[in-house]
């Protein structure tokens, strides 16, 4: 009984703590993960900003001589030599806060560099399969906004509150040896404050967490309206989407709303507690100098330093919501560095890859579905091959075994004899010629699409390739020819055309193999085989793969082979399907 008793409470005292706790242990691992290797140079800029704060001492004993000898006495040479202490004082007080403020930076521009760097080399290893099931749009949100929030968090922590500590520890110094009943009496106000403050805090954060659902899912609609603005005209949907963007804008308005005025709560309730201590204070320090226990220039002194001390306290707790904001943000980055399957092959062999690729005994299936049985190919260097198929019967599944991007449940793969397993893929891929049904086109011109991958190609080489590719006469037909701008996604441009620098792109790194994915989408037989033609007298003769549902494109190869029902056989030229 008693054992179970203690069980409950302590899953009690769990919740409840989970409950009030503020920061989650994988941002703050994650945080101090980024900052360990600096902790010598964190810490030094601590000891510096702890010897910045000593200055404010020499301020305060010259506020003291100033109205306990100077101003009584009626010394006005002493004044004014006070006074320009003090100016001298402060100034070089910001001139050491400014160089701190450089040091620091420097640190935290670096660690957030990093950051980025990580975040996106990890993008770089993601399988095919965790980057098509992700949401795009969420995922470009939080590795630039939230790689941000970490950047403010940092100059909160590091160049803010970590001063303002160091100074705020000089300055109760300080104010312990001035009067130390003034103290215990303005303490008695930190037990409510830092109350409210956790109490305040759980209220900023759920506002925050709203507030950052609304931002990424505002976006969202906006960059899906940028990128389908023709679908929606067709489909006579603008008023539809301009209601959906109308209630994404209240639901952020709302919530950003919620959470200023979180911020604000916050702020209000600390200046008001903080200020209900300062008039303690004030109150009790006159009583003693009305009953000459405390001179005049040792109360200034204690309340100027109580001020002093107080603009610290309002920069460290004052901060509470950026670390708020900033822990949810590095939840999210957390998440993106450690969640999703890698790419499923990291062997390490660079490969003079010669165009021959082998398939032996590869089985490949989605869960309880089986797409590919057994499959045995053999495609030889310098061959070309076709592999034909009606839509639906793993073509495409077999295309993404070749390039890598997924690895067989049964079975293996060979490059040049050498098996996927120890190959370093980034070197295969670079020695293929990939181009899918939508090839990769971006918004730019075309000699940068063409160039993307090989900026050292010269443009005879780029000509040349796209020559090969059938696309000089149309580039050379525009008024800006290989500067021509073709929209996102080569919108400016038919699918032919897009078809055609995709193939330029793929051939201007002479490649040991060529693969085209359902080239007769775009571009027709008599096309294909002219580039065939093209390719036989290139300098280079790349293996060459085609994989197409059209049954006609059988003319443009040696080898003919038919997949169906997840079996892949070697048929005539004369009756592929």
């Amino acid at each position: 009984m008693a054992a179970a008793s203690l069980s409950a409470v302590r899953i009690w005292l769990h919740q409840h703590w989970q409950r009030f706790n503020l920061f989650d242990k994988n941002a703050l691992g994650l945080f101090r993960h980024y900052y360990r290797h600096c902790w010598r140079q964190l810490l030094a800029y601590a000891l510096a900003a702890a010897l910045q704060s000593l200055m404010v001492i020499p301020i305060l004993f010259m506020i003291r001589q100033l109205f306990d000898h100077a101003l009584p006495q009626g010394n006005v040479s002493g004044l004014l030599w006070l006074g320009l202490g003090v100016v001298v004082m402060r100034l070089l007080h910001s001139a050491v806060g400014l160089w701190l403020r450089h040091f620091i930076l420097g640190i935290i521009k670096e660690v957030v560099g990093q950051l980025r760097r990580d975040v996106l080399a990890r993008l770089a290893v993601l399988s095919r399969e965790t980057i098509s099931h992700a949401d795009i749009d969420q995922l470009h949100s939080r590795i630039v906004l939230d790689s941000e929030r970490f950047d403010n968090l940092s100059n909160r922590l590091l160049s803010g509150m970590l001063p303002a500590v160091a100074t705020g520890l000089v300055l109760l110094c300080v104010l312990l040896i001035l009067n130390w009943q003034l103290v215990a009496l303005a303490v008695l106000v930190l037990p409510v404050l830092l109350w409210a403050s956790r109490r305040v805090g759980l209220s900023v954060k759920r506002d925050v967490q709203l507030f950052q659902s609304a931002f990424e899912l505002f976006s969202k609609r906006t960059r899906f309206a940028l990128r389908y603005m023709d679908m929606i005209r067709l489909k006579a949907c603008v008023g539809q989407e301009q209601e959906s963007q109308r209630q994404c804008l209240d639901e952020l308005s709302g919530t950003g709303k919620r959470m200023a005025m979180s911020y604000a709560w916050h702020g209000q309730i600390q200046r008001n507690l903080t200020g209900f201590a300062g008039i303690m204070i004030m109150v009790a320090g006159g009583v003693s100098v009305a009953q000459g226990t405390m001179s005049l220039g040792d109360l200034l002194t204690f309340y100027v330093a109580a001020g002093l001390l107080n603009g610290q306290a309002d920069n460290v707790i004052g901060g509470l919501p950026e670390l708020i904001t900033g822990n949810e943000a590095l939840i999210k980055l957390y998440g993106v560095l450690h969640e999703g399957e890698i790419e499923p092959y990291q062997g390490q062999r660079l490969l003079a890859f010669d165009g021959s690729l082998s398939l032996r005994g590869v089985t490949f299936a989605y869960g309880s579905h089986t797409v590919l049985r057994s499959v045995d190919l053999e495609i030889p260097a310098g061959s070309k091959i076709a592999i034909v198929g009606a839509n639906g019967t793993g073509k495409t599944t077999l295309l993404n075994l070749l390039v890598g991007f997924c690895k067989p449940q049964q079975g293996q793969l060979y490059a040049s004899g050498v098996a996927y397993d120890d190959l370093d893929m980034a070197g295969l891929r670079k020695a293929m010629g990939v181009v899918m049904q939508q090839p990769g086109i971006f918004s730019g011109t075309i000699l940068e699409n063409l160039c993307y991958g090989r900026p050292e190609a010269s443009m005879a080489q780029v000509a040349a390739a796209a020559r090969l590719a059938l696309a000089e006469t149309f580039i050379n037909a525009l008024p800006d020819g290989y500067a021509t701008e073709i929209g996102e996604g080569g919108m400016l441009l038919s699918g032919g055309e897009r078809q055609r620098l995709g193939i330029a792109s793929a051939l201007l790194a002479e490649p040991a193999l060529l693969i085209l994915d359902e080239p007769t989408n775009h571009l027709d037989v008599g096309a294909i085989a002219q580039l065939m033609a093209g390719l036989v007298n290139a300098p280079y003769h790349p293996t060459i793969l085609i994989v197409s549902h059209d049954p006609d494109v059988v003319a443009c190869a040696d080898q003919v082979y038919r997949l169906h029902q997840g079996r892949l056989e070697r048929v005539q030229k004369t009756n592929p399907l």
